[in-house]
């Protein structure tokens, strides 16, 4: 068996998949993001747009302005319970986008060109489905940094990947397949001694004779 040394590259290819089999193991969650058009017409904006375009209409003569949106950004303002002590609890504006199928929105209500911000309540159905999302995955990615440290942490106590694979043998798995197969292979470094020991005795006899002689003529 061949000594295979644990360079920063080898490492980077064990952390890549041990990254990998981390994350086909524990997914992310996908947000509810279809949910949009069931925000827009339980909120009442479909109601809303409908009666501002109608009076638009009476009042001015001719049809308002309107883009196709495409997103419904919902926010709400969560309060987070005091964590200093000092009684003050602390108020974070969140907000999720939501997809919607091409709904014509009057232009002033639109932002960046195809998508609608609205304000919904904390207590919103689909706003604590897509919070309970962040809070999963915002577990989930520090988890994932916490179990990769200690994999890095562990690899910077090997020299050799002969030593971490005595030490852990099912960390094979995410060993790239050539540095395993050259970490099997056979050393045959005292054939190969052997070998090149017996071309030079052929090949340098004629030196060694010179040497004898040039020896033998130096004790005269």
């Amino acid at each position: 068996m061949k000594t295979v040394r644990l360079s920063e590259s080898l490492k980077r290819d064990i952390r890549r998949e041990a990254q990998k089999k981390y994350e086909s193991a524990n997914p992310e969650r996908e947000y509810p993001k279809d949910k949009g058009m069931e925000v827009f017409i339980g909120e009442g904006y479909q109601q809303k747009i409908d009666a501002t375009t109608t009076h638009f209409r009476q009042t001015w003569g001719f049809d308002c302005p309107t883009n196709t949106v495409h997103t419904l950004v919902i926010k709400a303002e969560v309060v987070e319970p005091d964590s200093d002590g000092e009684g003050n609890d602390y108020v974070d504006t969140k907000s999720y986008s939501l997809h919607l199928p091409d709904v014509p929105v009057p232009t002033m209500l639109v932002r960046y060109g195809d998508e609608m911000r609205v304000k919904v309540e904390p207590d919103n159905e689909v706003f604590v489905e897509c919070m309970d999302v962040q809070m999963h995955n915002d577990n989930r990615w520090k988890a994932e940094r916490e179990y990769l440290a200690k994999i890095d942490n562990v690899l910077d106590r090997f020299a050799t990947l002969n030593q971490l694979m005595k030490a852990a043998p099912y960390i094979k798995d995410l060993v790239p397949q050539d540095r395993l197969q050259k970490m099997y292979e056979k050393d045959d470094r005292s054939e190969r001694r052997k070998e090149q020991a017996e071309i030079a005795d052929n090949e340098l006899s004629e030196l060694r004779e010179v040497l004898l002689e040039d020896a033998l003529l130096g004790d005269e």
